[in-house]
């Protein structure tokens, strides 16, 4: 899970809190050794004398003492005096190594911003996260990405569970719609809602209002069947809006949840988005729900767009479990307001996960 997104976020912080190669520091030291044998040797030419030092004196007092000698010495007329200097200027100024990098380059960014785009993580989030890195300390990167991410996944917390019980205290009982696109899990996350609210001793209704597509009913009554759940359903061809409000009026009766399955249309079928307005017209929901499949990809944005036309109020994002890109999820969250409600995750009834930024977060950088 979250392969694609987890290597392009641990690839940077890799980068900036790895400690500089013991081989390249073993290098540097090798390479000013055989700089302080050149000085050496052209100090004995010239002078005609071995240059000699304590041992306890430090590179740097080496160095410095045989600036100072060289210069009190003749004009540097000739050529391996002008040499010696040269190379002692660059003994005395050796390249500088921390033991972390630094400051992010532009480079390292448009790099990054790549590997999330990679990751299914819109231009404009990658931009986003890229910008909060500027000329900021590298050593502090997996923090600085902790923070953005948190940023961009926190939202207030929404407890379904209480909704419901409310809404069936106060009016006799609660409608929630499910509406998506084709083989985005819908039926099957209303299965594993109807499991939860059923083990939190909630009476569910299931309306199987997707008259549409061929084994639709069929493979919600399944649902139904072993999860001894109630089931309202008409013939296919019929009309949609019926089924759901047959289904509100036997929620009624046993003080309970409707959970109402619609038909798998596109976002881009004019005729089935008119029936969901015409179902959501006639039953008015008290929740609605967006059903998104992360595999998706950078196309789950534009359904979020166009179905923000008949105003849903959550989201759920189902095959979570086997999204190795794992980047959409920012990219939604940076799209809509919306909480994300629960996750699907794995193949029993039992596998819808709530919300949890922190605990995304931490898969995605730990």
């Amino acid at each position: 899970m979250f392969g694609f997104i987890k290597k392009s976020l641990k690839g940077i912080v890799k980068k900036f809190e790895k400690p500089v190669d013991n081989k390249e520091t073993e290098k540097d030291k090798e390479e000013i050794v055989a700089q302080e044998k050149v000085v050496e040797k052209n100090n004995r030419s010239s002078n005609g004398a071995p240059f000699l030092q304590s041992k306890k004196e430090g590179t740097t007092t080496k160095l410095k003492k045989t600036k100072d000698k060289i210069e009190k010495e003749n004009e540097p007329t000739e050529r391996k005096d002008t040499e010696s200097k040269d190379e002692i200027k660059e003994i005395v100024k050796p390249k500088k190594r921390g033991f972390f990098s630094k400051q992010i380059s532009e480079k390292d960014l448009e790099k990054f911003k790549l590997e999330l785009v990679k990751a299914n993580v819109s231009f404009d989030v990658a931009e986003e996260i890229s910008d909060k890195l500027k000329d900021k300390d590298g050593r502090n990167i997996k923090k600085l990405l902790r923070n953005e991410l948190l940023s961009l996944l926190e939202q207030d917390e929404f407890k379904i569970e209480t909704f419901i019980k409310d809404k069936i205290k106060e009016q006799g009982n609660c409608m929630v719609l499910f509406f998506g696109y084709n083989g985005s899990g819908k039926t099957t996350t209303i299965a594993r809602l109807g499991y939860l609210l059923k083990e939190q001793k909630i009476p569910v209704v299931f309306a199987a209002a997707d008259t549409f597509r061929a084994a639709a009913i069929e493979q919600l009554s399944a649902h139904a069947e072993n999860l001894k759940i109630d089931i309202v359903k008409h013939k296919y061809g019929g009309d949609p809006a019926a089924v759901v409000f047959d289904a509100k009026k036997h929620a009624k009766a046993v003080n309970g949840v409707v959970l109402a399955d619609t038909a798998g249309r596109l976002h881009s079928d004019k005729n089935l988005m008119e029936e969901l307005h015409k179902i959501l017209r006639i039953n008015k929901p008290d929740l609605t729900i967006l059903v998104l499949d992360s595999l998706t990809g950078s196309d789950i944005l534009e359904q979020i767009e166009k179905f923000g036309d008949v105003d849903f109020d959550a989201l759920i994002l189902t095959k979570v479990d086997v999204n190795e890109k794992g980047g959409a999820m920012l990219s939604v969250k940076q799209k809509t307001d919306k909480p994300i409600l629960f996750l699907g995750m794995g193949q029993e009834y039992k596998d819808l996960e709530k919300f949890d930024a922190e605990k995304i977060v931490k898969k995605m950088l730990d």
